[in-house]
């Protein structure tokens, strides 16, 4: 079957010509080939490649007579705008969002944080990313300490100090410097197990431990409990700002279900003390851990 160009040119008449059977034959096929066979049909379905003469030049729609829907398998875009997406597969080498909802992230490289590096269980610790903050931190609580204590940073040659007087004191406030830095620089400090008492029978509303939790650090508290039947979890909290002792529910006073291991937070300060009591009588497994947080 001739081409288009061919037939066009088989349908040219001038004046004088001659319209023999075989013209609107060529008529006919000429009509057939615009209607079927070009790359966009006249009822719309495509049969090849839509591929524009210029680069980056025509749209598709505009901003008050837009498409409604577009189904593909891939699409390769240089620039994305949207106020919404939904999509349940993308591969790309720079995303660039306000806000992110989805149920799971596979990260295969690298993933940041307000510009630092989020670390991941066996992650290798370089110590020189960090060294030169933790060492002033840690430089500054020994002359905290020292002041504190009323000992000279510079002491006088032949001067007799007694270093066990300030060790204790000095080893916690270098170890909460370098706690500090770890935290700012984006590095989670390991949960402290302040206390835990396994299958325990534990009276109604009587104190879990016998004596109160001492926090740690500052930061919370999670108490992770599971009980033989449907319970109800106290917090006694006593702060150290203020000689008072308070008792409220947990879990938004929500009973725990029987068998179900539930976790629950509590914002603390260093020196606090807690204490747990559950209601009815009831067989319990629980620890209680304080979580550091700058």
């Amino acid at each position: 079957m001739p081409y288009l160009d061919e037939l066009r040119e088989r349908l040219r008449l001038e004046a004088g010509d001659v319209i023999m059977e075989d013209w609107y034959d060529d008529l006919v096929s000429y009509l057939e080939k615009i209607e079927k066979s070009g790359a966009v049909d006249y009822a719309g379905y495509i049969h090849s490649h839509l591929i524009p003469d210029k680069d980056a030049l025509y749209n598709i729609g505009v901003v008050n007579l837009r498409l409604k829907q577009v189904y593909s398998v891939y699409g390769y875009f240089s620039y994305v705008k949207s106020d919404s997406m939904l999509i349940h597969n993308i591969q790309t080498d720079v995303v660039n969002a306000e806000e992110v909802n989805a149920k799971r992230g596979n990260f295969s490289e690298d993933l940041r944080l307000q510009g630092k590096r989020v670390l991941k269980d066996e992650d290798p610790v370089h110590i020189a990313s960090f060294y030169d903050y933790a060492k002033a931190q840690t430089e500054q609580a020994i002359k905290d300490a020292l002041q504190n204590l009323g000992i000279p940073a510079k002491i006088e040659k032949k001067k007799v100090v007694d270093v066990y007087s300030f060790y204790d004191y000095a080893k916690s406030q270098i170890e909460q410097a370098v706690r500090d830095a770890l935290l700012n620089l984006g590095i989670p400090a390991k949960p402290k197990l302040l206390g835990y008492q396994v299958d325990y029978y534990a009276p109604a509303m009587a104190d879990v431990f016998a004596s109160n939790l001492v926090v740690q650090f500052d930061g919370r508290v999670r108490v992770k409990v599971v009980g033989n039947k449907d319970f109800y979890t106290y917090m006694k909290f006593k702060p150290n700002v203020a000689p008072i002792e308070i008792i409220a529910w947990l879990n938004e006073g929500k009973p725990i279900k029987a068998n179900t291991w539930k976790e629950m937070d509590f914002t603390v300060n260093k020196d606090d003390e807690v204490n747990v009591k559950v209601a009815p009588t009831t067989r319990i497994t629980i620890l209680i851990y304080n979580i550091p947080e700058a």
